[in-house]
């Protein structure tokens, strides 16, 4: 009897059937992938979690590190820098002794060019500068100050009129940095005044 029913099914009636069994067989096969491979699938998600977060903490334990290096190196070169100008100036100042009027105005002409170089170093070793920046300042000797400057103008350390008042400092230290020509009043007054406007709260002569 039940073999003359499937004979006698309609072609609706088998594809009917055929879908229905479909249905049932796929969602036994999700079900049973479910039992089956569900924990080891958690498994690996946990595994992945713990491995991203050992690798984030691990990148920003090196982040921390190397800017903990740039911050030391930045501030080592920077106390070179300031080491080799206070030799430099220690042995210019032991070669020309100050004898007599000249001598001694040449003496304060210096005075006020060493504190606005030492400012300019000082604003380049500002510790909100990024340390390689920093780094790179430090590595400008005391006869590459121009170039220093134009640097920091470029990375907007310096302003425009800051860094024309460094120049015309520079310019006014390089003309007389030899001896000649013979050194005014006037230029002395120029450098105490250039001084007084990049030095916060310098105390001049």
């Amino acid at each position: 009897m039940l073999e003359e029913y499937w004979i006698n099914l309609t072609d609706a009636q088998a594809s009917l059937i055929s879908t229905a069994v479909l249905i049932v067989a796929g969602g036994l096969g999700v079900l049973l992938g479910a039992a089956l491979f569900g924990g080891r699938v958690k498994n690996l998600k946990s595994a992945l979690e713990a491995s991203n977060e050992a690798i984030e903490k691990h990148q920003a334990e090196t982040r921390t590190l190397l800017s903990a290096m740039e911050e030391q190196m930045s501030a080592t070169l920077g106390a070179v820098s300031q080491l080799r100008s206070s030799v430099f100036d220690l042995r210019t100042d032991v070669e020309e002794k100050v004898t007599d009027e000249a001598g001694r105005m040449r003496q304060t002409f210096k005075n006020h060019w060493y504190a606005i170089r030492d400012e300019l170093q000082r604003r380049a070793s500002n510790p909100n500068i990024h340390g390689r920046t920093r780094t790179r300042y430090a590595g400008f000797s005391n006869n590459e100050i121009a170039a220093l400057i134009e640097v920091m103008q470029k990375d907007g350390v310096l302003q425009s009129s800051q860094a024309n008042a460094f120049n015309d400092a520079h310019g006014l230290w390089t003309w007389h940095r030899n001896g000649k020509p013979s050194m005014t009043q006037g230029d002395v007054q120029k450098m105490r005044e250039l001084a007084i406007d990049l030095v916060p709260n310098y105390r001049s002569e």
